[in-house]
């Protein structure tokens, strides 16, 4: 028989209750500097202050992501997808799901909060940085593949988490078929690497987000490469 280690119960959601918390810390945070931002003049610090506050944000949220439920526990918990409405795009983006939003994430039921969301992180030429979201609260219909979603981009939920970021650039470790023997180097590529056998697209290890404001250059790296345990905190030993 196969002995199993793993998480209690009262850890698991302690970890959750802790990880909330963070989560909401860096959102207030965000709210607070985006509105220092709107109420002083423009300068440098308020620039970087704002910079930061949108990466603190990000990597909170991206660390709060989860296995969406009915998954197999194999799955990662951030992929890349394409947003309802949005197949004829050329590229995929950056998708993860959260049991719970953040409180940035408007919400029109009073009273409550948004739950058990779909995120997918886009860069527009306008909004600049992004997040185009949908609940499983809502009424969805089933797509092609059988996974419930919006019928129309209609139905999708924007929050603009900052203006100023323009870019993105994909960082991967090595090449998808390389082996433990293979010498691997970073490549930062402006675009996501897709495989032409498969035509299936690669997550890269992290993103790199470009702020401009006048002449003023920012970059701020994210970690997308999140691996997630199965929900109940237990695993098998591998044989």
């Amino acid at each position: 028989m196969k002995r199993k280690n793993g998480f209690s119960l009262v850890e698991v959601l302690l970890a959750l209750a802790i990880g909330g918390l963070i989560l909401t810390a860096a959102t207030s945070l965000l709210v607070t500097i985006s509105q220092a931002w709107a109420n002083r003049p423009a300068t440098r610090d308020a620039f970087d202050a704002h910079v930061n506050g949108v990466a603190n944000f990000l990597t909170a949220m991206l660390e709060e992501a989860t296995l969406r439920d009915g998954l197999n526990s194999q799955k990662k918990a951030i992929t890349l997808d394409r947003a309802p409405g949005f197949s004829e795009s050329d590229d995929p983006l950056v998708r993860f799901y959260l049991r719970e939003a953040p409180p940035l994430f408007f919400w029109p039921e009073p009273g409550s909060v948004a739950s058990r969301v779909h995120v997918f992180l886009q860069i527009d030429e306008r909004d600049g940085l992004r997040l185009l979201w949908y609940s499983d609260l809502q009424d969805l219909e089933k797509n092609e593949k059988g996974i419930r979603e919006p019928e129309d981009d209609d139905e999708l939920f924007c929050t603009v988490v900052s203006p100023f970021c323009t870019e993105v650039f994909y960082c991967y470790y090595g090449d998808e078929d390389d082996t433990d023997d293979d010498l691997k180097r970073w490549e930062i590529v402006d675009e996501l690497e897709e495989d032409i056998d498969s035509g299936d697209f690669r997550l890269p290890a992290f993103a790199k987000l470009v702020f401009k404001w006048d002449e003023e250059n920012l970059e701020r790296v994210v970690s997308l490469a999140i691996d997630r345990p199965i929900p109940s905190g237990i695993a098998e030993e591998p044989k």
